[in-house]
């Protein structure tokens, strides 16, 4: 589990560095036309999306368990209606996803942390309150404070946490639609972030010295302002297309 878990860091810090660079270079280059520049700019930017890239990747792993996370309390579910203790739906439950989304999964290699620390003796409301903690996700925060207050007072856990898994599916549609609705906008939104660069790039290409004059010390300041009037389109485009559930 630690061997992929560093392997997939490595790819994010990868990844995140050569795209930042990758962008900055691109964009820095054709408003400055200054290599040494666009250099170090660049190199600042890959440094600094490497941050970006950690969020994003942490986002869609946060994703990837509250979907598994719903499919692992039906297997909870099934197998508590079946007579199983909690400490062992846990992983009748894991069996079940393995059947799903395989041994690689995230709440597979969770649901093996938990039963490993129930092996030694640990609660079974503290196993899951860390393992909010470590996710801190609103799904599994909301079951695990359902789950601390249904131990203590004897609830139905077999009602809990099909009502819950279904809280979680209903979560996950509306948030699929909106993401339908809005992919369309977010490619146009990509689409106008292209022109601009692609624009400067044309009049390289069909028309050498047209833009000489920006490139001079009189037209670093015209290129100063277009690039930051740029950069503060390119991010309200990408904030108005993020849509919290």
């Amino acid at each position: 589990m630690r061997g992929n878990s560093l392997k997939g860091m490595t790819k994010v810090y990868r990844n995140g560095f050569f795209k930042g660079f990758g962008m900055a270079m691109l964009v820095s280059y054709l408003f400055y036309r200054h290599l040494l520049f666009s250099l170090l700019v660049s190199t600042g930017y890959g440094i600094f999306h490497i941050f970006k890239e950690k969020r994003e990747y942490w986002k869609k792993q946060q994703n990837e368990i509250n979907l598994e996370f719903r499919e692992g309390l039906l297997g909870i579910a099934a197998a508590l209606g079946a007579g199983y203790a909690m400490e062992n739906a846990l992983g009748e439950a894991r069996k079940d996803l393995i059947l799903l989304y395989g041994e690689d999964a995230v709440l597979v290699r969770e649901f093996l942390r938990m039963e490993k620390q129930l092996e030694l003796n640990q609660p079974l409301e503290k196993v899951f309150l860390e393992f909010s903690e470590r996710w801190q996700t609103e799904d599994i925060g909301h079951f695990v404070k359902v789950f601390q207050t249904a131990k203590r007072t004897g609830g139905d856990m077999i009602s809990i946490t099909r009502l819950s898994a279904e809280k979680i599916s209903e979560k996950i549609e509306v948030t699929r639609e909106i993401h339908t609705m809005i992919a369309g906008k977010r490619m146009e939104g990509r689409i106008m972030n292209i022109i601009p660069l692609a624009m400067i790039l044309y009049f390289w290409l069909t028309s050498p010295g047209f833009l000489d004059c920006l490139y001079q010390a009189s037209g670093r300041g015209v290129m100063t302002v277009l690039l930051s009037l740029y950069l503060i389109a390119f991010y309200w485009s990408q904030r108005i297309s993020t849509i919290q559930v």
